[in-house]
């Protein structure tokens, strides 16, 4: 398979030897004996692979900077198929983050839902935005999981698969309070007249309607401190999960690795 340059899509005429760019780092691997291949995402190049020279040996200048979740700014060097890093500068480390794993998982989750939504070397500013400004809140937040349901539906939306959230997907009729159900094999509610041919379909609360609709509106602070009950968000995410799965055929293994710490006893203090 035929790596293309993240530098080659960002030319509209000439040839540079070098640029520079900011990114998140979504993912890192081993390559060779010392090198190590990292999946970035730029705000205006998108998401990219580069090779970091020498990363994984002990006196390297770079590799402690291109840690995976790292906001990082860099000077990359064109490369035939890939690019390589010359020069990285941590800008964030997100420590408070890495140091907890009840906040390290729900990050590696949208690290990794983020690299199975987009496209390569797709500019993607809003959802570069949304990615930064979640994993600023996870330090902080105290319950990451509404966090992490706003970035679902928001992730959703700038790929393209945005749920129907206000006419039945299936007869176009605004949709009456108490009378839809959730139909993801087909984009969104459904009401309670209509039938759909293929694919599960959920019942949905009023109230988690009305969070869904919520989330598409608001921004992410006002969204970080709305307060829901158990049953309410083990429905959004069971929801949410259903509509991930329609679009991407595969389950995220990040998400797995925060079921198991979510699964582990309370720590005593």
């Amino acid at each position: 398979m035929t790596t293309h340059s993240a530098h080659d899509a960002s030319q509209t005429g000439g040839r540079q030897r070098s640029y520079k760019t900011e990114a998140i780092v979504l993912r890192t691997m081993p390559l060779g004996e010392a090198d190590r291949l990292v999946t970035l995402f730029s705000p205006n190049l998108g998401k990219f692979r580069a090779t970091v020279r020498g990363a994984r040996r002990m006196t390297s200048r770079l590799g402690g900077h291109v840690d995976v979740l790292n906001r990082v700014r860099l000077g990359l060097a064109h490369g035939r198929t890939i690019d390589v890093v010359t020069n990285a500068e941590a800008q964030e480390t997100f420590g408070v983050l890495k140091g907890d794993l009840e906040r390290l998982a729900p990050g590696m989750y949208l690290a990794e839902l983020t690299d199975a939504l987009l496209p390569e070397l797709s500019p993607h500013p809003a959802t570069y935005k949304l990615l930064l400004n979640c994993l600023r809140t996870l330090g902080d937040v105290p319950e990451p999981a509404i966090v992490l349901r706003y970035a679902e539906l928001r992730l959703l939306e700038d790929a393209g698969y945005m749920p129907e959230l206000g006419q039945c997907v299936s007869c176009g009729a605004d949709i009456q309070p108490g009378r839809h159900r959730y139909a993801p094999a087909v984009g969104g509610v459904l009401c309670d007249a209509c039938a759909v041919a293929h694919g599960a379909v959920y019942p949905l609360s009023v109230d988690a309607l009305k969070v869904l609709r919520f989330f598409a509106q608001q921004s992410l602070g006002k969204a970080k401190e709305l307060h829901v009950q158990a049953g309410l968000a083990g429905e959004l995410e069971g929801l949410l999960a259903a509509s991930l799965h329609q679009v991407l055929e595969h389950e995220v293994a990040a998400g797995e690795f925060m079921e198991l710490v979510r699964r582990l006893p309370p720590r005593v203090l």
